[in-house]
């Protein structure tokens, strides 16, 4: 895909990126409509259509609830990785 990088090196990058997130990898709710909002309307705006509806309540919370254990298992897995090195 990227002849010039190596897959290991694309991963070393990404280790780096989560941590500098903290491993914070998921959005607020709030966020996310903050950002919908400036998007659709700069859309309207640009009169361009703007095919995302609002996200339903049900499918946030399910999304933020995978987000949180994802989030978990990501913080484990540095802790398990700085106790083997």
């Amino acid at each position: 895909m990227f002849p010039d990088v190596s897959l290991t090196e694309i991963n070393e990058l990404e280790r780096i990126y989560l941590e500098l997130l903290d491993y914070r990898v998921q959005i607020s709710g709030s966020e996310y409509a903050k950002y919908y909002f400036i998007l659709r309307t700069i859309a309207e705006r640009n009169k361009v259509e703007f095919p995302l509806k609002p996200m339903p309540i049900k499918k946030a919370l399910e999304l933020h609830k995978d987000g949180e254990k994802t989030q978990d298992n990501m913080k484990l897995e540095k802790k398990l990785l700085r106790k083997t090195h």
